[in-house]
């Protein structure tokens, strides 16, 4: 029998896996990937997501605005079959997405706002 903190290392290496195929397959980016769970966000670190080409974009602010709203659209384009992804391994639903970009780590940080506690 497999005790707690086993489930929830279990479920967090699935939910990488299943998010690192999730975002290769769709925005190219498979990357070194962290996922923190905290009571109904999860948080997703992608390392590297951000292209050489991007990080010069940023340079300028309109070029990050530019990065920023492409970003936040592309998030609203993937909700829907995020959160089929998501509502398979946690059994909750997405109710949010947001993106943090962090052009000087070229990181993304994605934080997923579920309908209840994820592993309770």
């Amino acid at each position: 029998m497999k005790t707690r903190g086993a489930k929830a290392r279990g479920a967090r290496g699935r939910l990488r896996r299943e998010l690192q195929e999730f975002f290769a397959n769709r925005i190219n980016s498979h990357h070194g990937m962290e996922i923190r769970i905290v009571d109904d966000l999860i948080l997703l670190r992608c390392k590297e997501a951000i292209s050489p080409s991007e990080s010069n974009l940023s340079a300028m602010k309109s070029g990050r605005l530019l990065l920023q709203e492409v970003s936040e659209r592309i998030c609203r384009e993937l909700k829907p079959d995020l959160d089929r992804v998501l509502y398979r391994i946690t059994g909750l639903h997405l109710l949010d997405i947001c993106v943090g970009l962090f052009i000087e780590r070229r990181e993304k940080v994605y934080l997923f706002t579920m309908s209840d506690t994820v592993g309770r």
